[in-house]
């Protein structure tokens, strides 16, 4: 009997390149799911700061209300939700002090937790998909992560979840992903924290005089943004 032609034969995926698209799969619909449920409760009508201040009011004693912030703060970033609208009510809620620390507790352990299930679910993908460049984003990302995602959190260019799913399928280290997201969120988480009760307070002259603010605060953000660099070239330059 002859054998079959070589055209004759189909390809078939391998085993481990289905199984890595199925993650990154589950990956996209529980990302989609978590967006699409959101919406139907509603969620997103309070991401506006008019709609937050009437949330808020009256959360400061209710029972449990700390360990149900960081939580919510927490689910809402692994899933992929705005955290905008936490940040805001944190501060509103518990103040300077109390808020700020929350805050940044539930961003970090949150931004932590999406970094996980991204490289959980699509990292082999990634790999899969980009071959033999695999080892090259890899030398990349141990070379880099730290001073790029210190800067994109004290810069905020990439949006925040992004930042942590797209940590996660590059393939950053953990250890430098953790501290450039533990560091690179003081600043912001400071300087938002510190004007929620004046951007929802609503007076026009508070509301004013929080915007001018910000505005030197975001200027400093920026300059924020370059130190990592500074530090580098500071440690490469020769020694007089």
């Amino acid at each position: 009997m002859a054998a079959p032609s070589p055209e004759a034969i189909e390809p078939t995926p391998a085993p481990g390149r289905a199984g890595a698209l199925l993650r990154l799969a589950m990956l996209v619909a529980l990302l989609a799911a978590a967006f699409l449920a959101a919406r139907a409760f509603g969620l997103f009508a309070y991401l506006d700061a008019a709609s937050a201040a009437g949330a808020v009011r009256g959360l400061r004693d209710r029972a449990f209300i700390v360990p149900l912030f960081v939580l919510a703060y927490v689910a809402a970033t692994a899933l992929g939700l705005p955290g905008s609208v936490l940040t805001i009510a944190g501060g509103a809620i518990f103040g300077f002090g109390m808020g700020a620390a929350l805050n940044w507790t539930g961003a970090l352990l949150g931004a932590i937790a999406a970094y996980l299930l991204a490289r959980s679910l699509g990292l082999d993908a990634v790999r899969r998909l980009v071959g033999r460049r695999a080892g090259r984003l890899d030398a990349v990302a141990d070379a880099y992560g730290f001073v790029t995602v210190l800067r994109l959190r004290l810069l905020p260019v990439v949006p925040f979840n992004v930042l942590n799913f797209g940590a996660g399928l590059a393939g950053i280290p953990f250890r430098d992903y953790a501290l450039g997201t533990a560091l690179g969120l003081i600043p912001g988480t400071l300087v938002y924290t510190y004007f929620a009760d004046a951007l929802l307070a609503g007076a026009g002259g508070a509301r004013r005089s929080a915007l001018v603010r910000v505005a030197i605060a975001g200027g400093l953000l920026v300059a924020l943004s370059f130190a990592p660099t500074a530090w580098t070239r500071v440690r490469r330059s020769p020694v007089p």
